[in-house]
């Protein structure tokens, strides 16, 4: 019941904050993070340098979350030879327990890590599910998305990226 709560107050915000949905960021420095995965490696964003990320901040029990997921799993299977890499951060509690099965339910095919408070915190206080940061090769934010996302949305400014940080 409680996950149904948060779920409900987390998409209500999310529709409050339409208006700054899908906003452009201004350019700035992703803030580094050191995150474990589920098997205790330490993945740090900084290992992802030279390539186009997209770091999403999600929960298994979150509808937008799941419905989003797929298409990520596409692009990074697309675009992933090309230098994109899609980084999942879950913010669920007993992640460890839940995690395992989703990944498998849903084919993830990208490292999912474990938030932190200081991750959420040093994305903005991450408040409302999904969120999503498409990060460019010089790991400034190219773009902060709140809700969910499509592949129609991000594939075209995905390319974008691939293709400038290709020229320079």
């Amino acid at each position: 019941m409680r996950k149904a709560i948060n779920c409900a107050l987390i998409l209500s915000l999310s529709f409050m904050l339409l208006s700054s949905c899908n906003s452009n960021a201004n350019p700035y420095k992703a803030p580094n993070f050191t995150l474990l995965d589920l098997k205790g490696n330490v993945v740090k964003l900084s290992n992802f340098k030279g390539k186009v990320v997209l770091v999403n901040f999600f929960a298994t029990y979150c509808p937008p979350c799941r419905y989003e997921i797929p298409d990520f799993v596409k692009l990074q299977r697309e675009l992933g030879p090309k230098g994109f890499q899609v980084i999942g951060i879950s913010v669920d509690e007993n992640a460890d327990k839940i995690l395992p099965y989703f990944i498998k339910q849903l084919k993830i095919n990208y490292p999912v890590l474990l938030a932190t408070s200081k991750v959420i915190r040093d994305y903005g206080n991450v408040y409302a599910l999904p969120q999503s940061f498409l990060i460019g090769r010089d790991q400034n934010i190219i773009k902060h998305y709140t809700g969910m996302i499509t592949e129609h949305e991000l594939r075209p400014l995905v390319e974008k990226a691939l293709r400038q940080g290709a020229s320079e």
